[in-house]
């Protein structure tokens, strides 16, 4: 009872975007408890090209694909070597390397961020995309509560 009394005590845009967050976390509850699990239960595990249409259109999609949208490693300095082009046969400028157990010759190489530094930023992306949704209906929220009040002022 207090809560809906402090609640109804704030103005009408910051009450839209209460609401607003409040329909971001319903609908993303749906979607992870409900709608992928029946259409994964439905389709099982080929899915049609149209189940991602509705979560893209509210934005939910965005923190689950966030690991396709973050740059891979974007917080870390790329400090690990990895070959990207290996031979048996040595050739000139070629670099000594093991790859799965044989050995042989690194003939490219490109650095890349450590794994862990690399997963750090993957939570990151993935909260700041969370983050950003959140935002976003709390300032479409706000802005409906905020059309509201200024016609009732009127």
């Amino acid at each position: 009872m207090r809560l809906r009394q402090w609640f109804l005590s704030k103005r009408l845009w910051l009450r839209g975007g209460i609401i607003g967050v409040i329909v971001c976390l319903v609908l993303g509850l749906f979607n992870l408890f409900f709608y992928f699990p029946v259409i994964n239960i439905v389709y099982g595990g080929m899915l049609p090209n149209w189940v991602l249409i509705p979560p893209m259109i509210t934005g939910h999609a965005f923190p689950i694909l966030s690991f396709f949208i973050i740059p891979y490693g974007w917080l870390c300095k790329f400090t690990e070597p990895i070959c990207t082009y290996w031979s048996a046969e040595s050739v000139p400028g070629a670099i000594p390397w093991i790859n799965e157990g044989a050995a042989g010759y690194c003939i490219e190489q490109a650095m890349t961020p450590t794994s862990s530094c690399a997963d750090i930023s993957e939570i990151v992306g993935f909260l700041g995309l969370t983050l950003l949704l959140l935002v976003a209906y709390f300032a479409i929220g706000a802005i409906v509560g905020l059309i509201i009040q200024k016609k009732k002022a009127k």
